[in-house]
């Protein structure tokens, strides 16, 4: 991506700069993973899910979906201070936080879905000036796009609380868990349960979700994905069907930041343990895809780096989050998933964004 592809360069001021350059995405990327938290991981997940780090990616080609990272500072840089000078010396110190906007369109960016995801720079909670900082930049993103709304992906609840003349038209509370991978590996034992021992006792059979059951799993899950999204999930997803007619009965994908999520069972098939097979399909997958990726972050991938597995669920869903809490994922955060417009006669007055 060069300064000529930034479709959001409005946002632009002394504090809030993009991420420019291949190596410099790079470099953005090493530290999310160092820094080790659930809401960093979000965000290094939709970068490593993108095409941020290919280098030479042209970022005006005909893909539906468009990426941007930004960082925030927490005081306006000196004179030899730019963003890219930042990312290559480490000066972490006087990072904000990070965020990465992501928008689906069918070729017509102005009209496409705003997905926004944010990492603080703490491995506690945001400060009160950062809170503000964050709330200031939303609105002026708002302001590029006054008529489409805007989904938050898994956003702390009280970033979002935060949030002054915001008109929630959708807001799902949920809870975020994450165990790490090791964790994850010492959770199952490999010989309990075979894909052969489906298809002989239950007449099943193993996949992956296609286009053709979109309408399916959007009909049957809580959160009602748009069909578009679903369809870039298609290739990172598990899914078990009936032999008999290939209807799928039990699935789960992984999300655009690598969450685990839209798990489901169809009722007839409950109770039977698929939800842990495909889970552990799912995540097995994932954490050979991510050792895959270690190899565009370093030059030389570490050996016993760690993964962080994630995944989101309702806070009223009880059998899930039991599920999830006997393979290891313990509660980290209190989430939502929400879909917002803003109230114009109710936002605060602040700078316009530097055009």
């Amino acid at each position: 991506m060069d300064r000529k592809s930034l479709k959001f360069a409005a946002l632009e001021t002394a504090q809030a700069v993009p991420v420019v350059g291949f190596k410099t995405h790079i470099n953005v990327a090493r530290y999310l993973h160092s820094l080790g938290t659930t809401h960093a991981y979000r965000v290094l997940g939709g970068i490593l899910s993108s095409n941020l780090l290919v280098n030479g990616y042209d970022h005006q080609s005909t893909s539906n979906v468009h990426n941007e990272v930004w960082m925030h500072l927490n005081r306006e840089p000196d004179s030899k201070e730019s963003s890219t000078s930042i990312v290559q010396n480490s000066r972490w110190d006087i990072v904000d936080f990070i965020v990465l906007l992501t928008v689906y369109h069918d070729g017509d960016f102005d009209k496409g879905k705003l997905e926004v995801r944010v990492a603080i720079n703490s491995t506690h909670y945001a400060s009160l000036d950062t809170i503000n900082r964050f709330s200031k930049f939303i609105l002026a993103l708002w302001g590029l796009r006054k008529d489409r709304p805007m989904y938050f992906k898994g956003v702390e609840d009280y970033l979002l609380d935060s949030l002054q003349g915001v008109k929630f038209t959708t807001r799902i509370k949920c809870l975020n868990y994450a165990v790490d991978s090791d964790i994850w590996h010492r959770s199952f034992n490999p010989g309990s349960f075979t894909e052969s021992e489906i298809a002989q006792k239950l007449d099943l059979h193993m996949s992956q979700i296609t286009a053709e059951d979109i309408d399916t799993i959007q009909g049957l899950n809580v959160i009602k994905y748009d069909k578009g999204y679903l369809e870039n999930c298609c290739p990172a997803s598990s899914c078990i069907r009936r032999a008999s007619d290939s209807a799928p009965v039990s699935w789960v994908v992984c999300h655009a930041d690598y969450q685990i999520g839209a798990l489901l069972t169809v009722d007839d098939y409950r109770s039977r343990g698929l939800a842990k097979f495909i889970l552990q399909d799912l995540g097995n997958k994932m954490i050979a895809n991510f050792a895959a990726k270690m190899t565009l972050l370093y030059d030389e991938p570490p050996t016993d780096f760690n993964f962080q597995l994630q995944m989101i669920t309702e806070l009223t869903n009880i059998n899930t989050r039991r599920l999830f809490e006997r393979f290891g994922f313990r509660p980290v955060a209190n989430v939502s998933w929400a879909e917002c417009t803003f109230e114009v006669a109710k936002l605060p007055s602040v700078s316009k964004p530097k055009l």
